[in-house]
């Protein structure tokens, strides 16, 4: 999907830059920033999880673990906690085995990787874009519960270019200020 991003994200520039001069390059800018954020935060935190999730899970000896990463992946896509996967596998897992110390490792695992992206989240969120990540966060969350996944590009999108347009106009608000 992003095998023509910079060429696209080019061409966009070019066609803002006709329609809106500076401003609107500003905005594609933004616009890319934006999804690359998004892409690395929300996706690159699900991936995260997920490949924590079935190693744990692997290294238990969890029957079918790669069904269970799977929907690991697409619960931690879509900003549920991986936990509701995590759980009743560990409750099986305690029923399963006769050591409680390995069950109790693995029950502490998940709850590790179940918690990770309150850390791992404002990490890759921030990362190269002048918005605040929780802009970004928020913009996110609203569009997936809106559009589904496509909402989360589409939200993230629409609340930084408001909340960066919103910036420059109290700025030049305050700027017209000082002058007079």
């Amino acid at each position: 999907m992003l095998t023509y991003s910079e060429g696209g994200e080019n061409k966009a520039r070019s066609i803002a830059g006709r329609v809106g001069g500076q401003t609107g390059e500003n905005v594609i800018g933004i616009t890319t920033a934006t999804i690359r954020s998004v892409a690395q935060g929300v996706l690159g935190v699900a991936l995260v999880q997920a490949a924590a999730a079935g190693l744990g899970m692997f290294i238990a000896g969890i029957p079918a673990f790669g069904i269970w990463t799977i929907i690991v992946l697409i619960l931690a896509v879509i900003q549920l906690p991986p936990f509701l996967v995590l759980l009743p596998v560990a409750i099986w897992y305690f029923t399963a085995t006769d050591n409680a110390v390995v069950a109790i490792i693995f029950l502490v695992w998940c709850l590790l990787v179940s918690t990770s992206d309150t850390f791992l989240k404002p990490l890759f969120l921030g990362r190269g874009l002048d918005t605040p990540m929780p802009v970004i966060l928020i913009g996110a969350i609203g569009g997936l519960m809106l559009h589904g996944i496509i909402g989360l590009f589409v939200g993230a999108v629409v609340l930084a270019i408001g909340y960066e347009l919103f910036k420059g106009w109290m700025q030049e608000e305050a700027g017209s200020e000082a002058a007079t």
